[in-house]
């Protein structure tokens, strides 16, 4: 009797260190000298980072580079690689900017391997004529960063926060630079706007426009103003100024714009009276006409020079010279819709010698009392489309158009419409009076909808202008957005799984209902409400569904994908709200291989083992008997370990057993919900088979069976698990798949 006991007591000792716990992934020499491993060794399951943390501390340069931004952030432990988005924002015809949005956001590279990066938005400075006028200097730049490692294939981390550090500028030019033009006989003085954060600026002289002159004087930060003075032999010569900015650290700006100046020289003659712009006002779509009285001298032949500036560049630039005494008109066809242009007049005497007087520069620019000044008839510049009251009617929004204030009798406007973006265009409202402005200066039209809208300004002569930009109503949201869930879709077999063995996901969709958008663009995330990343690099056309290869997708992750239509003008942001959908349609992840199926199940397991009691007697015979322990979300697992004949049976039954919900949140369902038998049966050699088989629902549903699972010398030997993997309908992926027996015990940190 006392020896049947001690075999009783190696059989079972052998049977519950390993037949049981196969799931533990010991390895056993396929000899049978298997060593037996502690069961504290055998519960350790090394952790595992799936996902990276945001970087954090990202600092945006503001206005310390004259073509770059530069952006740092702190060092991400297990990234390899960083991904950046950045959005341009303009202003609005007040100076402000707006927050960017989602969708404001592109990708501008991919792979940064070190925590800093250098934005290039302008290049060749010094080769670049006017670049100091380049509207890039206006904007504001906003980025955000996501941690990577594509080798590893971990999780891509959420993207930065979006804050007022993240915003970046270029350090801009001085503006406004102007010279003395004729107003005294040995003094030239120059001015400009101050530069925020200057500490000093640099003064070049040049006699000509067509290079930066040489460098004459510095002057502090504090200053905005310099006075040349110019000997007697110089008088009357013409010279071109500009201005950089320097920072503290020694940066220096592009070169800021020529200002012509000059210093009378004695008998110059008297600059011209009464310049004015004729049809100045709206009133002409081609040419502005400058007039301006005669000027008479005895001393030799008269002639005139005229020059103009613009609200969008204060450079002076001739409109032309050696004009005859008694032509004192001229047409300006070299203008355009939308600007403003500032015209001055000078006269030229011309002596016996052939030596030229010039007069000083008509006082008629923008900050005089009588400028002459003169726009074309321009279309409304700022245009915008929202939604209407109904779902067939859009509101088309819009500003008065330049020189507005100058009217006596408010314009009129014309409202187009067509079904083609540059042609086709039929008037739909014609001599429109709009009502008041909003608070931001725009005036509102609610119209039915149609594809592409473009607005024309009447004056009060009936003269219309060009035709405005083509803005185009934002497509509706797409309906039934849909991600799938560990699904074999249609040609899944053309797809190989991602290095942690998680198959892509197909997103599918319908159009808007009467609407067919140009586009559509797919953004995902780890979470419904933020961090969406754009995942085309150009919209999708013509398709209505994406493949999503995500080559980071974890196993047990969930994504997020919102679908948004895009117009063929590239605007667009109605899309699926993932907040909203109760149903998860638009939740989605990728098959697993069998392997890895197992490998996720096995968490589960695991789990429940360690929290029988009985396995871990110190004295073998104690270890005889039946338990129940219950799952942390549901269910039981039952054991019992029994002496059979010579030998020894173990039952492990589980019913409705689940250890985890998906992402740890209850309304996403549990991960893995268990029913079924791990039982073991092995002789006195401690040789047998493990058998019976359980079914898993919850994210993955599958079946693991055991029947093929051999136990050598007391410990898992050979054999496998049959694996049978379903999707949520039941439809099987992979039919009993042979899941090596060693599988499980790869190092996976």
């Amino acid at each position: 009797m006392k020896r049947f006991l001690r075999t009783s007591a190696f059989i079972i000792s052998a049977i519950l260190f390993s037949g049981c716990y196969t799931w533990f992934e010991t390895k056993t020499p396929m000899g049978g000298d298997s060593k037996i491993i502690s069961l504290e060794d055998l519960m350790y399951e090394p952790s595992r980072i799936t996902a990276l943390n945001p970087p954090e501390q990202v600092l945006v340069s503001q206005g310390l580079y004259s073509g770059s931004i530069k952006i740092s952030w702190t060092e991400v432990e297990n990234a390899r690689t960083y991904r950046i988005e950045r959005a341009i924002i303009k202003p609005d015809s007040n100076g402000e900017y707006a927050q960017p949005e989602e969708g404001d956001f592109k990708v501008i590279n991919k792979y940064v391997y070190t925590t800093n990066y250098t934005d290039t938005i302008l290049s060749n400075l010094t080769e670049s004529k006017n670049i100091y006028a380049n509207e890039a200097y206006s904007y504001r730049y906003y980025y955000k960063i996501s941690a990577e490692n594509l080798i590893k294939n971990y999780e891509s981390s959420e993207y930065s926060s979006v804050t007022d550090d993240t915003c970046g500028w270029l350090f801009p030019a001085p503006q406004n630079t102007e010279a003395w033009k004729g107003k005294s006989l040995d003094k030239i003085k120059i001015t400009w706007d101050k530069v925020e954060n200057a500490t000093k600026y640099l003064i070049y002289r040049g006699e000509d426009n067509l290079r930066t002159g040489d460098f004459i004087a510095s002057v502090k930060g504090s200053s905005n103003e310099y006075t040349d003075t110019i000997p007697e032999k110089n008088q009357g010569q013409e010279y071109y100024y500009q201005v950089k900015a320097v920072l503290s650290n020694g940066t220096e700006s592009v070169p800021g714009a020529f200002a012509l100046g000059y210093s009378l020289k004695d008998g110059a003659p008297q600059a011209p009276s009464n310049l004015r712009v004729e049809n100045g006002y709206g009133t002409s779509t081609t040419s502005l006409t400058v007039k301006w009285d005669p000027v008479t001298s005895g001393k030799g032949t008269v002639t005139y020079s005229l020059f103009k500036t613009s609200s969008i560049d204060s450079s002076y630039t001739l409109v032309k010279s050696n004009i005859a005494q008694n032509s004192t008109a001229i047409n300006d066809n070299d203008v355009n819709p939308g600007i403003k242009y500032y015209y001055y007049v000078q006269s030229v005497i011309t002596d016996a010698n052939n030596e030229k007087t010039k007069s000083s520069f008509s006082e008629t620019g923008p900050d005089s009392s009588s400028p002459a000044m003169g726009f074309l008839l321009s279309a409304p510049g700022a245009i915008d489309i929202t939604d209407g009251a109904t779902s067939d009617s859009i509101t088309l929004k819009w500003k008065d158009p330049i020189g507005w204030e100058t009217q006596s009798v408010p314009f009129k406007y014309n409202i187009y419409y067509s079904s083609e973006q540059n042609s086709g265009y039929v008037v739909l409202n014609q001599n429109y009076t709009p009502g008041a402005k909003d608070a931001d200066g725009y005036y509102s039209l609610e119209l039915g909808k149609h594809s592409f809208f473009r607005i024309s300004t009447v004056n009060s002569a009936g003269t219309e202008s060009d035709l405005s930009i083509t803005v185009a109503p934002d497509p509706n949201a797409p309906q039934n957005v849909y991600a799938t869930k560990t699904k074999k879709f249609e040609g899944f077999e053309n797809y190989s799984p991602n290095k942690k063995n998680v198959y892509p996901v197909k997103i599918t969709w319908d159009n808007p209902v009467g609407e067919v958008p140009y586009g559509y663009n797919i953004y995902r995330s780890t979470k419904r409400d933020s961090s969406f990343r754009l995942l085309n690099d150009e919209p999708l056309i013509g398709v209505n569904y994406y493949i999503d290869q995500n080559e980071t997708a974890q196993p047990g992750t969930v994504y997020y994908y919102k679908v948004v239509s895009v117009n063929v003008l590239g605007s667009g942001k109605k899309g699926n709200d993932p907040t909203l959908d109760t149903q998860n349609n638009c939740r989605g992840y990728g098959a697993l291989t069998v392997d890895e199926w197992f490998r996720e199940y096995n968490k589960t397991v695991m789990n429940s083992q360690r929290k029988l009691t009985l396995m871990h007697k110190s004295n073998d015979m104690d270890k005889l008997g039946s338990e129940t322990v219950y799952g942390t979300l549901s269910g039981s697992l039952y054991y019992n370990a029994q002496v059979k004949g010579l030998g020894a049976a173990i039952v492990m039954k589980y019913t409705d057993y689940a250890d985890y919900y998906i992402n740890n949140d209850s309304s996403e369902g549990y991960y893995f919900f268990i029913n079924g038998n791990t039982d073991t049966e092995a002789n006195m050699s401690g040789n047998g088979t493990m058998h019976k088989s359980t079914t898993s629902t919850g994210m993955y549903p599958g079946i693991a069976d055991y029947e093929n699972l051999q136990i050598k010398s007391g410990a898992a030997g050979g054999g496998y698990y049959g694996v049978t993997t379903k999707d949520l309908d039941g439809n099987i992926i992979f039919a009993n798949g042979q899941v090596n027996w060693i599988v499980g015990e790869e190092n996976r940190k």
